[in-house]
């Protein structure tokens, strides 16, 4: 396992004006939590460090450095984004033991392009996260899924995704993660005549015979 280390210190300037002006100064405000520190610790870390520990992956173990603390490895639990800029604004981070099962959410990624969608089917992907558990070494970023071969109307279940070697799948074994869903139906719609011009149909005749024309 790769080892991310990511120095912090505590943070004790709080509320809305500190907070911005840490953020204008390259810093993101953050709070650590677990059975490692007892009560949540709040700090600070610098934006670029952050950056690079969590371009490893949203579940790497990154050992964290507190001024005055030994190392301590923690998993990135939430961070929160400014939606205009997607510079992060926030990090929750949550202290683990690397010999003990955590659960976490990790995100589905389709692969291929369904035989059902070539069809005109919809694919949907119903669950875009699934809950696992797993040693926190053992997390993986994504669970890829290959769909290729899923026609119309078929799914793929939780029982169904591929096996991970230490990862174990909390949810429901029937539970859906991804289907192929039937085309839309579009409905004919009736000629609509101009305003103020009914719609005449034209009596069809039958049995009735033609008038015949005078002999000349």
């Amino acid at each position: 396992m790769e080892q991310i280390t990511l120095a912090a210190k505590p943070r004790t300037a709080i509320g809305t004006k500190s907070v911005k002006r840490l953020r204008e100064e390259g810093k993101v405000p953050g709070i650590v939590y677990g059975r490692a520190f007892g009560e949540a610790v709040a700090i600070v870390i610098e934006a670029k460090d952050l950056r690079a520990a969590l371009s490893h992956g949203a579940h790497s173990v990154i050992n964290l450095e507190i001024d005055g603390r030994s190392a301590t490895p923690v998993l990135l639990h939430e961070r929160q984004l400014d939606p205009i800029t997607k510079h992060l604004l926030h990090v929750d981070l949550h202290a683990v033991d690397l010999n003990e099962e955590v659960e976490t959410m990790v995100r589905i990624v389709a692969i291929g392009t369904a035989a059902g969608v070539k069809e005109g089917g919809i694919l949907d992907i119903v669950a875009r996260e699934v809950t696992v558990a797993a040693l926190p070494g053992s997390i993986p970023d994504h669970i890829e899924v290959d769909v290729r071969d899923l026609n119309i109307t078929d799914a793929i279940h939780i029982r169904e995704l591929p096996v991970i070697e230490g990862v174990r799948y909390v949810d429901e074994p029937d539970d859906v993660v991804i289907a192929v869903l039937p085309p839309s139906k579009v409905e004919e719609v009736a000629p609509v005549a101009a305003v103020g011009e009914p719609v005449v149909a034209e009596p069809e005749l039958i049995g009735k015979k033609p008038v015949e024309e005078p002999e000349a």
